[in-house]
């Protein structure tokens, strides 16, 4: 249970929540934010900083930034969404969630101040909110991970240093568009005018994002050409490679416990700290892995067999998911427990992951507007596949322990939180 939502939750009350109510069409721009950004007692936002777009990767983006700038004795402040344990990991200083008094005080503050239209919507209130905290805090770098689309995400009203877009693919159609260019074309803006941008993304994505940095007059560096990653070797133990950077060095990096999906991240949050931190020790040989949650977090179950918990919930995402579980358990497949939230393109993320899963367990999600579980076990039963609806998480996660060989729970960030809080709250599991 996330005590900090229920102490905050009069508050929240006031607050029109987009993550949940899921429009389908966009109904902020940067206005409130750009008014609120300047409210009485309001401080500067902190410079310098980092704000980190795309698709998929944006998290783990953030995740690497922090941790480097931990690892060179410097203090970051880290702002992700979404939440998968409580509101508070949101906001991050030196690795350390906000307490959920100084949260309260600065939501409190920030709820009071009149706009002179729309109240801020929760994501802009908890952006604000970290803005105001990470000033407080002195950081050394701010890393602001974009919620939305980019172009008129709240985060954009901040004022950044270098700009990343991770990757680029089908996602949020409904708002931001149903084809790649389009989508590109709303995640690119989060490259400033007159300023430096780093991007993973490739092909008409990457041409679109080429294009936003030639119009605003932009510095573009691009994985794989301008840096990236060289002689990778696995172990049982993690990764070991090269990192070549933009300012022309080339520096040997450990992973330990890797993901190949993590390397890109690595090498876009490695890239972006010797450019707005060029002065700062780069940390690589280990390199700071983040323990994020449910993001391919590996629990060592009781029975011997292995639990996956991830937010994957798109093609890419879980295309990625599959390669990681067949490079891990190469003569396995997997039993799934899948949820997903309506809207999202689940019918193409799941065929993903079905040649290499062995039985599947469908659920619905608390917390969000579900997919009808129902529909996805028709979809499977369509492409021969079995399935078995759970009437909800718990009962889900049971079935998933009676097979054997690696579980997997994936396709949702509600999905796959509920199930590690279900999994804390009576561990039968460790991490390994």
């Amino acid at each position: 249970m996330d005590t900090a939502a229920l102490r905050l939750a009069p508050l929240l009350a006031q607050l029109v929540n987009y993550e949940r109510t899921r429009p389908d069409r966009r109904l902020w721009d940067l206005a409130t934010m750009q008014r609120l950004l300047v409210r009485p007692g309001a401080l500067p936002c902190p410079r310098p900083a980092v704000q980190v777009g795309g698709s998929k990767g944006k998290g783990t983006t953030c995740a690497f930034l922090e941790g480097l700038v931990q690892a060179s004795g410097g203090r970051a402040g880290c702002y992700s969404s979404p939440h998968v344990l409580t509101l508070c990991e949101r906001l991050r200083v030196d690795g350390t969630d906000v307490d959920v008094a100084t949260l309260e005080r600065l939501l409190v503050a920030i709820v009071a101040t009149p706009t002179g239209e729309r109240a801020p919507t929760f994501f802009e209130a908890m952006t604000l909110a970290a803005a105001q905290w990470f000033a407080e805090t002195a950081v050394h770098l701010a890393i602001w991970e974009v919620g939305l689309g980019g172009r008129y995400d709240a985060t954009t009203a901040l004022p950044v240093d270098a700009s990343i877009v991770t990757t680029i693919e089908l996602e949020h159609t409904e708002v931001l568009g149903d084809t790649i260019a389009a989508i590109a074309g709303e995640k690119a803006p989060v490259i400033r005018p007159g300023g430096l941008g780093l991007t993973g993304t490739t092909g008409e994505a990457l041409a679109v994002v080429r294009s936003r940095a030639a119009a605003v007059g932009a510095r573009l560096l691009v994985l794989g050409q301008d840096f990236g990653v060289r002689t990778v070797q696995w172990s049982p133990l993690g990764a070991r490679g090269h990192l070549w950077l933009p300012d022309g060095r080339e520096l040997p990096f450990f992973l330990p416990h890797a993901a190949a999906f993590e390397l890109p991240a690595l090498a876009l949050a490695a890239a972006a700290f010797t450019q707005v931190l060029p002065d700062s020790t780069l940390c690589l040989d280990p390199a700071p892995r983040p323990q994020l949650p449910c993001r391919f977090e590996v629990r060592q179950e009781r029975d011997g067999e292995v639990l996956v918990l991830d937010g994957a919930h798109t093609e890419q995402s879980l295309r990625a998911v599959a390669n990681e579980l067949r490079r891990r358990w190469p003569q396995q497949r997997a039993n799934v427990l899948f949820g997903s939230a309506v809207g999202k393109r689940w019918q193409q993320g799941l065929s993903e992951l079905l040649p290499h899963v062995d039985s599947v367990v469908v659920t619905e999600l608390t917390g969000t507007t579900s997919e009808d579980p129902t529909a996805i076990a028709a979809f499977l039963a369509a492409r021969g596949r079995t399935s078995e609806v759970a009437a909800d998480v718990a009962t889900g996660l049971r079935l998933l322990r009676e097979r054997k060989g690696p579980r997997l729970v994936v396709g949702s960030f509600y999905l796959a939180g509920q199930v590690r809080r279900l999994v804390d709250a009576s561990p039968p599991s460790t991490t390994p």
